[in-house]
């Protein structure tokens, strides 16, 4: 036994104890090192804590003239901005972190575009904000700081002349964006392009998606991704689930009705 060893048995042994002479300067220095390990893991705590803040969450993108849908990736921060800095005309919350497991992206994606186009098949909402039709879409995101997230959902319209407007965009903060479960819910606001819906993504086989809104069970309208199968955008009717709405969590059930993963279910506002 060290020095250190001696002084712990002393604490805790009868009065007839007679400890060996101490060495208080390996006494110190042992406990010095304790101490630099608390510290160590307390600050990583605080780091993770703070990139959650820094990094994730919706963004809100203020209404401007329109913008080439290449313009988009605006609304992400860049990989080479210091941490909490990016684009002035975004305002980033912190999101709920994921519950889901983590497990890496699916090898089956192709080759990925550009950070803030349209990733793949822009899906129609059927419904309008300003005179324009209210979409959703993928994007990439290229975050170092987020190694296992590269997709963001985005909720925005269509000029008529094509060219893509995003309003809001959300993604995962914690763990993989492909793992199984609800990703980047986003409750239902009004923003300078106009009402946006309670929309996000889920991972997996979802038949079927409902959440509780003020006492009735809505069910979700649904579009799978066309980069991946897995991956399903959905979204719910503005006069189900409305802005101000008493909102419960998602759920989401395969082909025979059984109830599927949660993963990251909690819806952001703001």
């Amino acid at each position: 036994m060290n020095d250190l060893d001696d002084l712990r048995d002393a604490m805790h042994s009868t009065p007839d104890f007679e400890p060996k002479p101490l060495d208080l300067a390996v006494v110190m220095a042992a406990g010095g090192r304790l101490r630099r390990r608390r510290r160590a893991a307390v600050g990583a705590a605080s780091s993770a804590a703070v990139l959650a803040l820094l990094v994730g969450g919706a963004q809100l993108i203020p209404a401007g003239p329109p913008q080439p849908a290449g313009l988009a990736a605006a609304a992400q921060p860049s990989a080479g901005d210091a941490p909490g800095t990016g684009s002035p005309a975004t305002a980033a919350s912190a999101a709920v972190p994921s519950t889901g497991l983590n497990i890496r992206p699916s090898t089956g994606v192709p080759a990925r575009p550009e950070p803030g186009g349209a990733w793949g098949e822009v899906v129609d909402t059927g419904s309008t904000a300003g005179g324009l039709d209210r979409l959703l879409w993928m994007q990439r995101l290229d975050e170092p700081r987020l190694p296992d997230v590269a997709l963001g959902i985005v909720a925005g319209r269509r000029t008529a002349e094509g060219r893509l407007i995003p309003d809001v965009v959300n993604n995962e903060v914690e763990g993989s964006d492909r793992a199984p479960g609800f990703h980047a819910l986003e409750m239902a606001m009004v923003v300078e392009g106009g009402a946006t819906p309670a929309f996000g993504y889920y991972v997996g086989a979802a038949a079927k998606i409902t959440v509780k809104a003020d006492g009735r069970t809505v069910r979700a309208r649904q579009a799978t991704w066309s980069e991946d199968r897995s991956v399903v955008l959905f979204w719910f009717d503005l006069k189900m689930v409305k802005p101000a709405g008493e909102v419960g969590r998602p759920r989401a059930y395969d082909r025979n009705g059984r109830e599927l993963p949660a993963g990251n279910a909690a819806f952001a506002v703001g």
